[in-house]
């Protein structure tokens, strides 16, 4: 190490034993002077004694003794490229100046700093004037949502589409990073279309009044987002409480509709299906709960007729209701077949009329829910 560096550091530890604030302030000058010096090379002994001094320094020196270590470090600013990675590597207090502005730091130095040191280290690089893009990716694929708003707010950050579609995945279930992303000059058409139905719809109106999707791109992209949501809260599909805010979000997008029913049993997505056919019908839940296990399905078959299911729809909608069943989970072929008769008698206007009667007296659904009456007789 530099000889006159070597001499300093006798005196330096000799001052650490001063509690003084004088003595403090003191020690603060010449532990500064000991480790920015230009031609320092701490042996790995000296460098871990001299980062633990800092350290104490930082948590127990007092305000005063805090506020001078910062202020000598942020000398480190305009600081050459090695002074500046020695310091870039100290406590965050210290640091950040240097990792926010100094220009002799490499793409390669500040990629190293984010992948070895900690995530406010990473915050600091996030915020530099100018960012390129190999450094966003490595930010961004810290995972960190605070970093990523950072580079997303960051309009000197160059990205990448792969940094790009990054910040667009974690935008949709992550809101506060959605309006950030929304304004980069990057976003084409195919990531605003990926984000437009996890966004508020004042942000839909605003994203399609700047891209202008067709009407066909938009559903297909909402059938995508369903799909996705649906996946992701399998693991919640007992849970009523997640299962009636999936239904808001559904339900805010024009997703709820007849044709999702079939998905839902697919998925097994039990519950949502009969939250679904609540909201489509218009009946209490309790009462699509008995609906849904009555003996012999002639009630669903009037349900769905009411609703507007098609015959196909209907079909899967018979077959695959079964699975949530706790006993009985297989449909005997006679009884679909019964069933299929029925749906083809009853015309929808009788149907909604039998429903609108559920609604006004429901306990004929409690009564005859346990009936062993044959589908047959329905219509």
């Amino acid at each position: 190490m530099d000889q006159s560096v070597h001499k300093e550091l006798p005196a330096l530890f000799a001052l650490a034993h001063d509690h003084s604030d004088a003595g403090r302030i003191k020690f603060v000058e010449k532990l500064t002077e000991v480790f920015l010096a230009p031609n320092a090379a701490l042996t790995s002994h000296e460098t871990k004694l001299v980062d633990e001094l800092i350290k104490e320094l930082l948590k127990n020196g007092g305000q005063a003794t805090r506020q001078a270590l910062i202020q000598q470090f942020a000398r480190a600013v305009e600081a050459p490229r090695e002074l500046a990675m020695r310091v870039s590597v100290a406590p965050i207090e210290l640091a950040r100046p240097v990792l926010a502005a100094n220009e002799n730091l490499t793409d390669n130095d500040l990629i190293e700093i984010v992948e070895k040191q900690s995530t406010d280290h990473a915050a600091a690089i996030a915020t530099r004037k100018q960012i390129n893009e190999a450094v966003a990716d490595a930010l961004v694929t810290t995972g960190d949502v605070r970093i990523m708003h950072i580079v997303a707010e960051n309009l000197g950050a160059k990205l990448s589409p792969r940094a790009l579609s990054s910040l667009v995945d974690s935008a949709r279930l992550t809101s506060f990073l959605q309006e950030p992303i929304l304004a980069r000059p990057e976003l084409t058409p195919e990531n605003a279309i990926r984000l437009y139905w996890w966004i508020s719809r004042e942000m839909r109106r605003e994203t399609l009044a700047r891209y202008g999707f067709g009407p066909n791109k938009l559903e297909i992209s909402l059938g995508k987002a369903t799909e996705e949501i649906l996946a992701s809260l399998l693991l919640k599909k007992e849970d009523d409480t997640a299962m009636y805010s999936l239904a808001n979000w559904l339900q805010e997008r024009g997703a709820l509709t007849t044709q999702l029913l079939p998905q839902l049993l697919r998925m097994g997505h039990y519950r949502l299906f009969n939250i679904t056919l609540s909201r489509l019908s218009q009946l209490e839940l309790p009462l699509i709960d008995i609906i849904n296990t009555s003996a012999g399905g002639r009630m669903m078959v009037v349900l769905c007729r009411a609703i507007g299911i098609e015959k196909g729809n209907f079909v899967s909608i018979f077959l695959m209701a079964r699975g949530a069943r706790k006993d009985e989970q297989i449909v005997h072929p006679r009884e679909l077949s019964m069933a299929l008769e029925a749906y083809d008698k009853l015309e929808p206007e009788m149907a909604k009329a039998m429903v609108e009667c559920w609604r006004l007296d429901p306990t004929s659904i409690r009564q005859r829910s346990n009936e062993p009456t044959s589908i047959a007789a329905t219509g």
